[in-house]
Formats: structure tokens, sequence, C-alpha cells
């Protein structure tokens, strides 16, 4: 693998130990690597067990958070409405990260960051395969209102629905049974302007 991608051995050793260490690929005596396999399920329970802890106890911290919350909402409601899921996905990524800044601990905010970083491909494609992206906004905001009124109970539960919505749409993905026709149909929607565009501009 070395001598295909064009590094040392030595190079090679160490991006591979660099992975292990985020979970991306596994270490084995005598078989080398392999890639790891993404357990949703854990990664999911990790995202409960954190990020709904981080919004109920937001009461002393929220005032400094807050501000970085509102603008990754409306980062995300941008990238949404420009159908730029990549961005999207890091705007969304960005806010749930600042829920776990209310917990005040750096070192579950770093834990954190490897755990929901493997999900981060998957996202990219729930968001493109949605039905209704622009019905995901309103979650993002709501959970923000929430938390800016002190209603920390209520944004909790806006919560859990939302990570089992998102862990339910990634699995569906992940498995192939996401539907791939509406994405299509709305390119073939949207190239017919133009070709009625080109069918007038021929008439004349």
């Amino acid at each position: 693998m070395a001598a295909s991608l064009g590094v040392s051995r030595n190079t090679m050793r160490e991006a591979t130990r660099i992975l292990s260490l985020e979970n991306l690929v596994k270490l084995s005596v005598h078989r080398g690597a392999a890639v790891s396999q993404l357990s949703l399920k854990d990664v999911y329970h990790l995202r409960r067990m954190l990020e709904i802890s981080g919004v109920l106890c937001a009461k002393d911290s929220r005032s400094e958070v807050l501000p970085e919350l509102l603008d990754a909402v409306e980062g995300y409601e941008r990238a949404v409405r420009e159908r730029d899921w990549l961005r999207a996905v890091g705007f969304d990524f960005q806010f749930h990260s600042l829920l776990i800044r209310f917990h005040r601990n750096r070192r579950l905010e770093s834990f954190y960051q490897r755990v929901i970083g493997e999900l981060r491909m998957g996202m990219v494609l729930v968001d493109r395969s949605h039905d209704d992206p622009g019905g995901l906004i309103p979650v993002h905001r709501k959970m923000y209102q929430l938390l800016e009124s002190g209603k920390r109970k209520e944004c909790a539960a806006v919560l859990v629905q939302h990570l089992d919505d998102s862990e339910s749409r990634l699995s569906r993905v992940m498995s192939g049974e996401m539907p791939k026709k509406k994405l299509n149909r709305q390119s073939e929607e949207s190239s017919v302007p133009r070709r009625a565009q080109t069918a007038s501009r021929r008439r004349v």
C-alpha cells in the first residue's frame, strides 16, 4: 500500500496508527489493518448520553454558548436553502458540538468530536436524500429558542426526537433503503426550464 500511494513505510505506519486512534481502522497482530465497521447504535447511544445531558446542564453557561449556537443555526439554514449539503452538515455538527460545551469539559468535547466525525459522510447522504430538506431547518431553530428561554427539559425532548429521526434516516442510507428517485426527479425538473428556454430560442 505504501508503494501504491508513493509514501514510505514509516509514513504509512504512522498514518495507520493515527487512523486506529480515531477508531477508523482496526489493527490486528499478523493481519494488518482493516477498516472499522461503523456501529450506529453505539454512536447514537453516546450522542444521546452527551448531548441530552449537555442540554440539561445548560443553565449556568448558556449565555456564552448561545451566540455561537445562533450562528450555527443561521449557517445551517442558509446551506440547506442553497442545497449545499457539505456545508449544511458542517453547521449541523457545529450546532450539536456546541451542546457538549455546556458540560464545561474539554476531554468530553474532544471525545465527542471523534465520535461524531465518523458520521460526516453518512450525514451528507442523509440530507441529500431527505424528502424535504427544508423541513430540517425548524428543528435546530426550535432547540435554540427553547435554550434561549431556559426551557431545558423541552429542548431535551425535541433533541431526543431529532436524534431518533437522524439515526433512522442514516440507518436507511447505510442499508441502501433511501430512495434516489426524488433526487433524479428534482434534477429532471430543474432541466425542464432550460430545455424550454432552448426550444423557445430556436423558434425565435
